[in-house]
């Protein structure tokens, strides 16, 4: 009367492996932030006049990391005294968050050991919920400081980047499929094809990929030489006027 059911046991099993993957977002997303937050504050001490205390500056790391996202950031305080919007993503730093929240859908999608694992989709819903979380508490940590989180951005595109990149890790746990042949085809050839379409497609997606890559490096190289040229009083200006360690 007491022995628990074996249908009782695979809902809890269940129940454990959503909550699993739920806490792997959420540390996902702590550990890109937390490392973000030490190199802003390495810069921040190190700043010869540092202007706010260690809460702007978490704030400030917050911003920046929601930045990483491709959400929109607000600075209020300008010379002017207009709001002057900060869009440019730094493409380096998405590498990171893109990259843990990837992973973290991966590991939660992979069947462990004796078990069987979450379904694809519960594992894609609960990575996906455990980041946002994290998202909208970091959104409200920078909601008061120098560098603060448009909230039209964080739906589109933060919350479709993160999704992307749980989307992909719960596609390379299933074996990254391209669409499957009839079940009547030999499974030799079922693989020989698998094998024929990712090399295909990995061959052009690195060829395309480093076509972009040097396009937009030369292209940038030439758009800053120009940008130089063409203002180079300015940019002197700008250049003596920074502090004169490394980090200025």
């Amino acid at each position: 009367m007491t022995q628990r059911s074996p249908k009782a046991t695979a809902e809890r099993n269940r129940t454990l492996d959503l909550a699993s993957a739920l806490v792997r977002g959420v540390v996902a997303a702590g550990l890109g932030l937390g490392a973000l937050t030490v190199l802003v504050m390495v810069v921040w001490i190190s700043s010869p006049y540092p202007d706010s205390g260690p809460g702007g500056v978490l704030r400030a790391a917050a911003g920046v990391w929601l930045l990483a996202h491709g959400a929109g950031l607000v600075r209020p305080d300008t010379l002017s005294g207009v709001p002057a919007p900060v869009s440019l993503v730094p493409l380096l730093l998405v590498l990171g968050p893109v990259w843990l929240a990837h992973r973290a859908a991966r590991d939660a999608a992979e069947p462990e050991e004796g078990r069987p694992g979450p379904s694809r989709a519960g594992a894609f819903c609960a990575v996906t919920a455990g980041y946002l979380l994290v998202v909208a508490g970091a959104a409200a940590c920078a909601r008061g400081g120098s560098l603060r989180p448009d909230p039209d951005t964080l739906v589109f595109p933060v919350a479709l980047v993160v999704a992307g990149a749980a989307a992909a890790g719960v596609w390379t746990a299933a074996g990254r499929p391209f669409g499957p042949l009839p079940s009547w085809s030999p499974l030799v050839l079922q693989e020989a094809i698998a094998r024929t379409l990712f090399r295909d497609r990995a061959e052009a997606a690195c060829r395309s990929a480093a076509a972009g890559v040097t396009v937009l490096l030369g292209g940038g190289a030439l758009l800053v030489a120009v940008a130089l040229g063409r203002n180079a009083g300015a940019a002197q200006d700008a250049f003596l006027g920074l502090a004169g360690d490394w980090s200025g």
